[in-house]
């Protein structure tokens, strides 16, 4: 009992040496996480945009014959070939 007794007198003795950041500080630190997560957000919304357009377009150029044509499959090939310029 003794040596969890001194273990947390430890725990105690460290906190109190720990330097907290000021409520400006904290204000700071919290703005860049949550640019951080906008950023993030908005990446990944592109990413996922440009891959469905992507996969829509394929899906598209690559229905049965009976349904597509041939110059609709090229068309929409180029299409595709445009987003990327």
């Amino acid at each position: 009992m003794y040596k969890i007794k001194r273990y947390f007198e430890g725990v105690i003795k460290q906190a109190k040496k720990v330097r907290w950041p000021s409520k400006k500080e904290m204000i700071g630190y919290v703005s860049i996480v949550l640019v951080f997560v906008v950023i993030s957000a908005l990446a990944l919304f592109a990413d996922d945009f440009i891959i469905a357009r992507i996969l829509n377009a394929l899906e598209k150029a690559l229905k049965p014959a009976e349904t597509t044509t041939t110059e609709e499959a090229v068309n929409v090939l180029l299409n595709i070939g445009r987003m990327f310029k």
